[in-house]
């Protein structure tokens, strides 16, 4: 009892002495649309099947965002740039495929809770590459 009131303590000191710390905190850890969705969806039910489903759904919409992204940058460069992001692109397609194919193999024998970080480890491979191209859109955009 003691310990959790030590820790309530220094936490309302916290914010006591730092009032805009949970603003910024809160702000930097908003979450991308997608991610809620699939919070949401898994929030929504917590069976097995369903949380694949929603990791799915993040998945699909994580590589149409890609996409997207791709698709906008290259109608953006000069076509020695687009040159250069599709041979990019084509390498990171190569490497996500092994990627992908390494990841089926170490989860295979790891049960329905393997199958769920799996499809969760691909998902979020796929959108740190779609992410990573919206930076270099954003670069792109007068500010």
């Amino acid at each position: 009892m003691k310990k959790i009131t030590i820790f309530a303590f220094a936490v309302i000191l916290c914010f006591y002495l730092f009032p805009g710390a949970e603003r910024s905190a809160s702000a930097s850890d908003e979450k991308h649309p997608i991610d809620a969705e699939v919070e949401r969806r898994i929030e929504a039910d917590y069976t097995t099947s369903s949380m694949l489903e929603a990791i799915q759904y993040g998945y699909e919409e994580w590589d149409k965002l890609l996409n997207k992204n791709y698709k906008a940058l290259m109608q953006k460069m000069s076509k020695e740039q687009q040159e250069k992001l599709r041979a990019s692109q084509r390498e990171w397609i190569k490497f996500r495929d092994l990627e992908f194919d390494f990841n089926k193999d170490f989860f295979s024998d790891m049960g329905s809770l393997g199958r769920v970080t799996g499809l969760s480890l691909i998902s979020d491979f796929v959108k740190e590459r779609a992410l990573f191209l919206g930076r270099y859109l954003s670069e792109l955009e007068p500010l």
